[in-house]
């Protein structure tokens, strides 16, 4: 293939107007850089050149970063917003590991700190003194419990199970170091004795939700995060498809009263 110099001209247009001082076409008559003729270009390079400029679907550039943000800009060429929003989005799943798995740590101690000092068959022994129920009767322990109280104690140790048990002063008098229940003449103080090893165990409960917590906007950035990432690669491929528009086409140009064709290139925003 022949080593070929092209002579382009590239004329550039802002709101109907040339950009910049220079007349372009008065140059591109005075130069005296050679040219080339259309005979010059082989039949496979013409159809490179004529070939017109493929755009990019804004359709596709939003499923794209709706599934993985970052590939939308990938797919448009903006690979710097592609590399920002994946980015965000590998660091927000690290929020949510990493909090969800401290959550998970701290829920797991102060559920064994909870089996080790929280003893409910102390709990039903306070519930059978107060209630005058005949202690081997669940059954109506759990009906005088239920009319005198706004919460009652799970069958099953669950996750509210383990919210109660801090969470209301009921249940104060299963924790091992407590000598006060709630319905002993002490308890309507002004300061009434709580277990300190209930409000280490509170503590513990809160250390947990706030963990869980900061997971939670991991996900909540996870999930904006793919709303903004499409919306943007829609939205700046359907621009960047606007916003250029190119025209590459030979043109006949005269110079020292001889004819050439010369490849002009126009880009037009």
């Amino acid at each position: 293939m022949k080593k070929l110099l092209v002579l382009m001209s590239i004329l550039f247009w802002s709101s109907g107007s040339f950009a910049g001082d220079i007349d372009w076409q008065q140059y591109m008559l005075e130069t005296t850089a050679p040219v080339f003729a259309l005979q010059d270009i082989d039949s496979d390079n013409m159809d490179k050149i004529n070939s017109p400029v493929k755009q990019k679907s804004p359709k596709k550039a939003l499923l794209f970063s709706a599934v993985v943000p970052g590939a939308g800009q990938a797919y448009s060429g903006s690979y710097w917003k592609a590399a920002g929003f994946f980015t965000l989005e590998a660091a927000a799943w690290t929020i949510y590991a990493v909090y969800t798995n401290k959550g998970n740590q701290i829920e797991d101690d102060f559920q064994t700190f909870a089996d080790e000092h929280w003893i409910e068959s102390d709990y039903w022994d306070w519930i059978a003194q107060h209630s005058g129920v005949d202690r081997n009767d669940m059954d109506a322990l759990r009906e005088w419990e239920h009319k005198n109280f706004s919460h009652g104690l799970h069958v099953i140790k669950d996750q509210q199970y383990y919210e109660m048990i801090g969470k209301y002063d009921q249940f104060n008098y299963g924790w091992d170091d407590s000598d006060i229940g709630l319905l002993d003449d002490t308890w309507n103080k002004q300061n009434p004795q709580r277990s300190k090893r209930r409000l280490n165990y509170e503590d513990q409960r809160d250390d947990s939700n706030r963990a869980f917590k900061k997971a939670t906007t991991g996900t909540t950035i996870v999930m904006f995060n793919h709303i903004l990432s499409a919306i943007e690669a829609a939205w700046g491929t359907s621009r960047q498809n606007k916003r250029i528009q190119t025209s590459l086409r030979f043109e006949p140009l005269y110079m020292n009263n001889q004819q050439y064709s010369a490849l002009t290139l126009r880009l037009n925003w």
